[in-house]
């Protein structure tokens, strides 16, 4: 019992680390503006699907880790996602059973939210930085990636057996 509750968190903590990868990955510098919230959208599914495995400290960690990798503000990600995670963590239960098109509002929201909180707290570091419209372009892309990462993490979760 407890192996296969060790090798469910190495796969979920794997599924995390592909997401940080994908979210610090080089890209042409066309398409690097609007690279989706790869971290965001993995993290909301784990703490929507597994709520007691993944959690609020979780995804402050994975926010602190991509703080790291991006050379932001050290604990700015990690407050976002902890807000973002606390807010699905709060109401997993409503979302679970919201349509498709409901779902993808409410991570465009969560999306939204997550980049204004990092603004706001980059710019409380520094005052130089402006918000554009390049800035916000990932909460349109994210959202529409949502149905696609749904579908494959719960298909490895239920091939894993991961509860």
């Amino acid at each position: 019992m407890s192996h296969e509750r060790a090798s469910g968190r190495a796969i979920i903590w794997l599924t995390i680390l592909a997401a940080l990868l994908l979210q610090v990955m080089p890209l042409p510098p066309a398409v690097a503006a609007a690279r989706p919230d790869w971290v965001l959208l993995t993290v909301s599914y784990w703490v929507l699907a597994l709520p007691h495995r993944f959690n609020i400290l979780s995804a402050c960690f994975v926010g602190v880790v991509l703080d790291v990798l991006v050379g932001g503000t050290l604990g700015v990600r990690g407050l976002a996602l902890s807000i973002t995670a606390y807010l699905v963590a709060m109401q997993y239960q409503k979302l679970r059973h919201f349509a498709l098109f409901q779902q993808l509002l409410v991570v465009a929201s969560l999306s939204l939210l997550l980049h204004l909180l990092v603004y706001w707290a980059e710019y409380l570091s520094n005052p130089a930085i402006t918000i554009d419209w390049v800035y916000l372009q990932p909460v349109l892309i994210t959202p529409l990636l949502w149905p696609w990462v749904f579908w494959l993490l719960r298909r490895i979760r239920r091939q894993f057996k991961i509860r």
